[in-house]
């Protein structure tokens, strides 16, 4: 895309959303250059502010294309702009949870307290949901990659369940052009089968709705499973989805169908951590907006043995990545230009 005269704000708001959704992530069109897509995106953005320096909107989403692609000074020079210029009472509460949570992925403990004194003086209540979400954040980033294998208290977890109340998760992967199943994603199904063969009673949940030769993840899944000789009537397809949030909240809603208590998450290495975080954040979300709910589910996960993380525990983009899932999931969208907002 080239911007070679002023266009309209709306308009660069558009073209912003259109980089940021771009499968063409190393070689965007820009002014007669190729970029990476967040490159282009920054570029719309910084042009919409310079029409509209008070657009608080642009502001975060700016310094939310800064996380992604690891900028954290930038971004958190970004959110404290708002603080300290905005007027509006809820964007200053939303600047301060932007900081908060960044400060805490760069352990500054410091900076992150004084933040968290300005919040109760503006909102008690958020302040505390927010102390809650970097408890969640605190208490899965803590747990190795395997849980499963490693960690006693999963497998105590899963080893108590009666029949009729534990489920196996697996997180769909795009499939390829002719509607076979990649790679990563026999990877994810053949852990699964291995854990349903231990488990024989739990629920399996296949969860994909992205589709290719009229085939989706989910329905890939269960037909690859029941070739392995698993019962179809024991499998439930989640076949909505088409990104990781969608995932947890439509797999939630089947969980709680099936009065599930207890659930694995399969997914890969660098994934996992982040679909436990958006599984615990949704369901405490859901829980707050409906008080008649009376069960809460206890999620594990388990990595498949994909050698694409180093470490047991998130580091780098992958753990960036976790606090990008939670403040997600936990209803500040990543992109968030009226009208053009996505979570």
């Amino acid at each position: 895309m080239d911007v070679t005269e002023k266009l309209p704000l709306n308009l660069l708001s558009r073209y912003a959303l259109d980089a940021f959704n771009s499968k063409n992530r190393l070689q965007y069109p820009l002014n007669g250059r190729l970029v990476s897509n967040l490159e282009a995106v920054v570029f719309y953005l910084q042009e919409a502010l310079t029409q509209s320096p008070s657009s608080f909107g642009h502001h975060f989403t700016l310094a939310n294309m800064h996380t992604f692609s690891g900028d954290i000074y930038s971004a958190l020079k970004s959110y404290q702009h708002v603080l300290l210029t905005a007027q509006n009472h809820q964007n200053k509460i939303t600047a301060l949870t932007y900081l908060i949570l960044w400060l805490h992925h760069q352990n500054d403990h410091r900076k992150m307290t004084s933040y968290l004194h300005q919040l109760e003086t503006l909102d008690s209540h958020h302040m505390l949901q927010v102390k809650t979400l970097l408890a969640i954040l605190d208490t899965i980033l803590s747990e190795p990659m395997d849980c499963l294998s490693r960690c006693a208290a999963s497998k105590k977890a899963i080893d108590k369940t009666t029949p009729s109340n534990h489920a196996i998760i697996a997180l769909g992967y795009l499939l390829n052009d002719n509607g076979s199943i990649a790679a990563p994603l026999l990877k994810r199904l053949t852990l699964t089968l291995s854990l349903a063969n231990k488990y024989p009673k739990a629920l399996i949940i296949v969860t994909g709705g992205l589709a290719k030769a009229g085939r989706t993840e989910s329905s890939a899944m269960k037909a690859w499973l029941v070739e392995q000789g698993m019962s179809k009537d024991r499998i439930i397809e989640e076949n909505k989805a088409t990104n990781t949030i969608d995932n947890a909240r439509l797999s939630l809603a089947l969980l709680n169908k099936y009065n599930i208590q207890t659930a694995t998450l399969v997914s890969a290495s660098i994934h996992v951590h982040r679909s436990h975080i958006l599984f615990d954040v949704l369901q405490w979300q859901s829980r707050l907006q409906d008080n008649t709910a009376t069960q809460t589910i206890y999620f594990n996960h388990i990595a498949v043995d994909d050698e694409l993380s180093t470490s047991e525990s998130p580091e780098g983009k992958v753990k960036r990545d976790c606090y990008i899932d939670a403040l997600r999931s936990f209803g500040l969208p990543a992109f968030n230009c009226p009208p053009f907002v996505q979570i």
